[in-house]
């Protein structure tokens, strides 16, 4: 029998038949990317030198990297107040999304029942291979490829936007971008327009991400199974940077 392709599903799978609806495959990998970075962190500052080590230059230099780039969108005094937030969010989203080029993730994971023709199924194995690899449910799965993910970061980062708004520039200032008085009708539908731009950039923030993840999954998925993984390769190395 040929070798299928597997059930293609937005929605996360849950980690083993019965868990909880919050324990997905994508939310292990979440976690797994956070104790990572965190594990890095720690560990390189935990004995900081003044002659830095390997570790220690190469976390350094991340910092420094991130840190010149929020000092050059913000300057010097607000660019260290954005830095937290941009970079968790950039290591967390960078971390999370190389997780798709490992062998491994998205191949392995457990019998899936509630996919057409895998109910009769006695053992399809842990591995995504043979006639019946359709039938694998995958014990892991890129965060970025969860729309509860990428919707979750969009949401924080629009709402962290309008708190620094309001509390750089002032309610006034802040509220007046939405409604303009002083300058007409024109003025007051700017501002009106400008409100639900604010609200859609949750959905154009986290399509993009989830947008871009998702469909290269599918990608490295699709052209593995019509060359027998050979036509994935370079792939690979697209995905990698994307």
């Amino acid at each position: 029998m040929q070798w299928k392709l597997p059930a293609i599903r937005v929605t996360p799978d849950l980690l083993y038949p019965g868990a909880p609806p919050f324990l997905t495959n994508t939310f292990l990998l979440t976690v797994v990317s956070a104790l990572i970075i965190i594990g890095i962190f720690v560990f390189a500052s935990r004995h900081p030198k003044q002659v830095p080590g390997r570790m220690q230059n190469f976390v350094e230099w991340v910092f420094e990297l991130l840190l010149n780039l929020c000092r050059e969108v913000a300057g010097d005094e607000n660019g260290k107040r954005f830095f937290p937030w941009v970079a968790t969010i950039f290591l967390l989203v960078l971390i999370g999304n190389w997780w798709e080029v490992i062998p491994g993730i998205e191949t392995i994971g457990l019998k899936s029942t509630d996919v057409a023709g895998c109910a009769g199924v006695n053992s399809a194995g842990v591995f995504l291979t043979g006639p019946v690899s359709n039938c694998i449910t995958p014990f892991l799965r890129p965060p970025s490829t969860d729309l509860n993910f990428t919707v979750a970061l969009a949401i924080i980062s629009v709402v962290i936007t309008q708190i620094y708004g309001f509390k750089l520039l002032g309610p006034r200032v802040q509220i007046g971008r939405y409604i303009i008085l002083n300058e007409g009708p024109i003025g007051l539908i700017v501002g009106i327009l400008e409100f639900f731009l604010e609200l859609l950039r949750v959905l154009s923030l986290s399509f993009r991400l989830f947008g871009n993840l998702f469909a290269g999954d599918v990608l490295l998925l699709v052209m593995a199974l019509i060359s027998v993984g050979v036509g994935a390769i370079p792939f690979y190395f697209l995905e990698l940077f994307v």
